[in-house]
């Protein structure tokens, strides 16, 4: 009788994770069969693809042959590629149609449910069992990640490898074995690989190997060689692309430009500044930031912060129609929106400087996230759109309340894995402290912290960590 409990609640814990894992798959297969798109930077990258993988060229099409760049790492590109490569022959695909995505969404929901089998075994690993299938439903669950299966963009492969980051750097600091290092090296290069930005996460794990050798009394020697390790293979990957960018370009560059141009071409600088005057929120992109300077910027659409007075909205009205008529980056235009910006930051510095970065990161951590859904921007306008404008603050509630889970159950968490939850904390610290330099506000760039943020939610459930044994021992081998 004493064997049968245990038996029964383990087949309990299974078939509540089966569950779980089927919701999960039915959420994000909605989101795929009815909300999925191309975003711009969608085509973007199977351009690229397309052309490495067919023409040996890592570039853009032309009218003649495909023209290099550097705009974009090559992670993802490398995914299409792959999947262009099996598909051709295994499957019938329509290329620059929603179709030729198929592989990639396919591959993208099984990465994401993948990514909260990683959350939940973290979870479990720090605490305790409920803690894991608690984590596993609010990550399963969670609606803001999921809806991302049905977009080709790099963010679902960025979460999986971040997961795996965070859950190999526990279990190397648990057992100590070189297997985990080797895999916590291979995600973190491969997670850089999909998104620069991600480089702050080397920043958040290299510390985190060389303090944890601290208690042990180990040399000082002893504690680099880990990070050396890592740091080492990490940047393997990088050597390559980097050589590639200085024999194509001629030009130092191990990661992607900010400005996200080639060499030779000119950024719309000026305009960016006179942006960051005014835009907080994702209308805001949507209206200015990515029309300028190809397409018409609607002043009607622009709000009043844009302008301190009469004669500084006639000026704006001015050179934006200008700069329609232009079609093109144009220099005098450029010039105007430049005394524009100057004229904007002396008169308010602290709005500039202080005011707009911390109510663009506000916007980005508590904005409804339904930017890729059939949600208008101006959700707020109750009269507008009633339903969508219920649903848009639903979102918002659902967004805090993983936000406040997470602050509530970050304290046991500590208490439990106090160096790994100070790593994790400390990239959720870093990127913030990112985020405060962008121009434009886009809810997607916090997307990464809701791996996290679920993980130290899970605080709440903790009982009792699960323990390994140290190297050596004969429960896990050498």
């Amino acid at each position: 009788m004493p064997t049968e409990r245990p038996q029964r609640e383990r087949k309990r814990l299974w078939a509540v994770t089966a569950c779980l894992l089927v919701c999960g798959f039915l959420l994000r297969l909605y989101f795929l069969r009815h909300m999925a798109f191309l975003a711009t930077d969608s085509l973007l990258y199977q351009d690229i693809a397309l052309n490495w993988l067919h023409h040996h060229v890592y570039g853009f099409s032309t009218t003649i042959q495909p023209r290099p760049t550097l705009i974009r790492l090559p992670g993802y590109p490398a995914i299409l590629a792959g999947l262009d490569w099996v598909s051709q022959r295994f499957l019938v695909a329509a290329p620059t149609t929603l179709r030729s995505f198929l592989p990639v969404l396919w591959l993208q929901l099984f990465a994401d449910l993948g990514t909260c089998c990683l959350v939940a075994g973290l979870a479990r690993r720090i605490g305790s069992v409920r803690a894991g299938v608690a984590a596993l439903a609010l990550a399963c669950l969670c609606p803001f990640t999921a809806n991302y299966v049905a977009v080709p963009l790099t963010e679902i492969f960025t979460l999986f490898f971040l997961v795996m980051v965070f859950s190999a750097l526990e279990r190397w600091m648990t057992t100590r074995y070189t297997r985990w290092l080797l895999l916590l090296s291979f995600a973190l290069a491969w997670s850089i690989l999909l998104r620069p930005d991600q480089g702050l996460l080397a920043a958040a794990i290299l510390p985190v190997l060389f303090f944890a050798s601290w208690a042990e009394s180990a040399t000082i020697l002893r504690r680099l060689r880990p990070v050396a390790l890592c740091a080492v293979l990490t940047a393997l990957p990088f050597t390559v692309w980097t050589a590639r960018n200085w024999h194509t370009f001629h030009v130092f560059q191990p990661l992607a430009p900010k400005q996200a141009i080639d060499p030779g071409e000119v950024a719309p600088v000026h305009f960016e500044k006179w942006f960051r005057t005014w835009g907080m929120d994702f209308s805001a992109s949507n209206d200015a930031y990515w029309n300028y300077p190809e397409d018409p910027v609607v002043v009607e659409n622009l709000p009043s912060r844009a302008f301190d007075s009469a004669e500084q909205r006639e000026r704006t009205v001015a050179v934006l129609k200008q700069a329609a008529d232009a079609g093109r980056l144009d220099a005098q235009v450029e010039s105007e929106l430049e005394a524009l910006a100057q004229e904007r930051i002396a008169a308010h510095p602290l709005r500039y400087y202080v005011g707009l970065p911390a109510g663009r990161l506000m916007n980005m951590l508590l904005h409804p996230r339904t930017e890729m859904l059939p949600v208008p921007d101006r959700w707020w306008k109750y009269s507008e759109h009633r339903g969508q404008t219920l649903f848009a603050l639903a979102y918002a509630a659902l967004n805090l309340g993983y936000l406040l889970a997470a602050m509530a159950g970050l304290p046991r968490v500590l208490r439990r894995k106090k160096l790994l939850a100070l790593s994790m904390a400390g990239y959720i610290a870093m990127r913030c402290m990112l985020l405060l330099t962008l121009d434009n506000a886009e809810q997607r760039y916090t997307l990464e912290f809701f791996p996290l943020l679920i993980v130290f939610a899970s605080g709440l459930w903790l009982t009792q960590p699960i323990t390994y044994p140290m190297k050596g021992s004969s429960a896990d081998g050498p």
